[in-house]
């Protein structure tokens, strides 16, 4: 369930590519208080295929259960060469630029969050690594007492 929160540290979002834990400017560069979680298993990706068929669009479904989060807001990032392909949604406080994703917006935490999107995967035949980032934060506007959740998916083609 999703209910609009009042603060962001990033009003517009957080910056593309922060969803990579290994880029240099990732969300635990901005949200350091405390350790981020890496391969998070409180973060899931229904209906993303372990095995893509080439320019087939996906319905998937963002899954986050972060106890003690009182809001919390994601980026899905999908590397994979020259086209990674693209995502889109119907969803209210998201953003989109191609094969990246974020919401705008917190949602406040009430036991899990889920954000629909569709992928579309690319057209030639490559793997395709997606990147999901989601802040647990304390909803107090500020990047202290908030706690980055990474996780990693690899899809083949």
């Amino acid at each position: 369930m999703l209910h609009a929160a009042t603060a962001l540290a990033y009003p517009e979002g957080a910056p593309w590519g922060a969803a990579n834990p290994a880029a240099a400017e990732n969300c635990a560069s901005c949200h350091f208080d405390y350790d981020a979680v890496l391969d998070s298993p409180g973060l899931t990706i229904r209906g993303l295929p372990g095995t893509a068929t080439p320019g087939e669009t996906y319905s998937l479904v963002i899954r986050c259960e972060l106890p003690g989060a009182v809001t919390a807001g994601f980026q899905l990032v999908a590397i994979g060469g020259d086209d990674a392909g693209v995502f889109s949604t119907d969803s209210e406080h998201v953003e989109l630029a191609g094969a990246a994703i974020r919401s705008t917006m917190p949602a406040t935490v009430d036991g899990a969050i889920e954000w629909p999107v569709q992928w579309t995967a690319p057209e030639r035949e490559a793997p395709v690594r997606i990147f999901l980032a989601v802040m647990a934060t304390n909803d107090d506007g500020s990047p202290f007492g908030d706690t980055p959740h990474f996780r990693t998916f690899d899809v083949a083609m």
